[in-house]
């Protein structure tokens, strides 16, 4: 498909979307001196177009997304993970049952749980529909310390992503970049606030020549403030991004993350096994209900999370736009103890232990992207790419295989007015759980083929820099998890 054919195309989109109202795209000569040869165009970045930013310059809004930067943001108090930023943003609600990390965080972005939107790094999604870990997102693993800043699409009107019908959520990682000194930059935190919390954070930046660096350490831990509902985990990340002569640049990526987290039990005051040094907590409280049984004291009830990302990423200017190709690879373990009540053959009560986990928690998520965004005239960027992605756990290999096609143009008609055009085709491969037919033992699998066109349209006017009115018409899917 040639770039004049797909000119011609989002041109004719645009004007349909805006109800044939006529535009001219054609540059026209100087009428003074129509010998003179024709002026080169400035290429304009469409976030430069018109920008709003808010709380001292650490949100910025532009016609397509927020952008939140984590330096800004954090010098107006502790801000130790994502969550701690998000809660501070309208349409975004963060429903906390741990004052510490937690796996389970529930995070709602325009009413939608993390199965429904898409959390991204750098670009490519780390949300996986196996849920093989009873959580979608492991939000513990998202620290700060190593993040430049968030990216917040809400709704799903970009076709850069699929299972966004909340919304996207990309963090932007810390890369290395090229010095003028040998000598690293190295940054030292520690802090200590209540329910006995401890943090403690070390990070090096620096550069050799062409070779940028970037590495961060962080361990923390608290007493909590619910009955057993301490934890201790630490993050850590090392990045190499390497500065080619002709412009382009690899970057090698690598983040993980362990916690140990304790369930919250049960603290009644009828019960003999009361702590009155807890808040109090009965079997019907909302802090228990989210978890998989309603743990009681008397026994070890803790959960035990690993997470590790790992990303190779090439960018290359070419011509008027820049080419990205991204390889990625996500991995998740989880074990879960909990204890709850149970009669013995007498019908005495006695502590039950439960456990999760093993083959069927242990997530593997892979896959690759290759993308081309490209300033199509003054005010106007079109991308246009691929991605593919394959999802299992131990027990359920090669569970999903989902690819996907796709542009997207979003143009800035007038400083006030924005029209964002797309379409993404998707292509998904799943596998059923193993199952027998009746009367037999052979266990098969049976495949499952969905192939989605979703078309992408919003049309944005801001009144001021706090009131904007749009229109999206747009068409998602959400990949059913276990």
């Amino acid at each position: 498909m040639s770039m004049k054919f797909l000119k011609l195309l989002v041109i004719g989109l645009s004007i349909i979307c805006m109800f044939w109202c006529q535009a001219a795209f054609a540059e026209t000569e100087d009428e003074e001196c129509p010998d003179c040869p024709p002026k080169e165009r400035e290429r304009v970045k469409l976030d430069d177009v018109f920008v709003h930013a808010f709380h001292g310059g650490a949100v910025t809004i532009t016609p397509t997304k927020t952008i939140i930067d984590i330096d800004k943001f954090g010098k107006s108090g502790s801000v130790e993970r994502v969550e701690d930023i998000l809660m501070h943003l309208t349409g975004i609600d963060v429903m906390r049952t741990s004052t510490g990390a937690d796996p389970q965080q529930v995070i709602m972005m325009r009413g939608f749980d993390d199965s429904r939107f898409t959390v991204a790094l750098d670009g490519r999604p780390i949300t996986a529909p196996t849920a093989g870990s009873d959580t979608f997102v492991d939000w513990s693993s998202l620290t700060t310390g190593d993040i430049e800043k968030i990216e917040i699409i809400r709704g799903g009107s970009s076709a850069l992503y699929g299972n966004s019908q909340g919304g996207i959520i990309n963090i932007i990682m810390k890369k290395g970049k090229k010095k003028d000194t040998l000598v690293p930059k190295v940054t030292l935190l520690s802090g200590y606030s209540r329910f006995e919390t401890y943090l403690e954070r070390i990070s090096v930046d620096g550069g050799i020549g062409g070779l940028g660096y970037f590495g961060n350490f962080g361990y923390k831990e608290s007493d909590g403030y619910l009955r057993n509902n301490d934890w201790r985990g630490k993050d850590y990340s090392a990045r190499l991004t390497y500065l080619f002569p002709f412009q382009g640049n690899v970057t090698l990526s690598y983040k993980a993350s362990d916690l140990e987290l304790g369930y919250p039990v049960v603290n009644d005051p009828g019960r003999s096994d009361y702590d009155p040094d807890y808040p109090t907590i009965h079997e019907d409280a909302d802090m228990l209900r989210k978890f998989r049984t309603i743990s009681y004291p008397g026994g070890d009830s803790y959960k035990e999370k690993e997470a590790d990302h790992l990303d190779f990423i090439f960018e290359q200017p070419i011509g008027d736009g820049t080419l990205k190709v991204q390889l990625f690879q996500t991995t998740g373990d989880e074990d879960s103890y909990s204890y709850e009540l149970g009669e013995d053959e007498q019908g005495n009560e006695i502590l039950v232990q439960i456990y999760s986990g093993g083959d069927s928690t242990k997530e593997k998520h892979y896959g690759g992207i290759i993308q081309y965004r490209l300033n199509l005239w003054e005010h106007n960027i079109l991308t246009v790419g691929y991605d593919q992605r394959r999802m299992e756990v131990e027990s359920q290999d090669d569970w999903f295989r989902i690819h996907a096609g796709y542009f997207d143009d979003i143009w800035a008609i007038t400083p006030k007015l924005s029209l964002n055009l797309g379409l993404r085709f998707v292509r998904i491969r799943e596998y059923s759980y193993p199952y027998a037919d009746p009367g037999t033992i052979t266990m098969y699998r049976h495949t499952i083929k969905t192939d989605l066109w979703m078309p992408k349209s919003t049309l944005s006017y801001r009144f001021s820099p706090e009131t904007e009115v749009y229109v999206s018409v747009n068409r998602d899917y959400h990949v059913p998890g276990c």
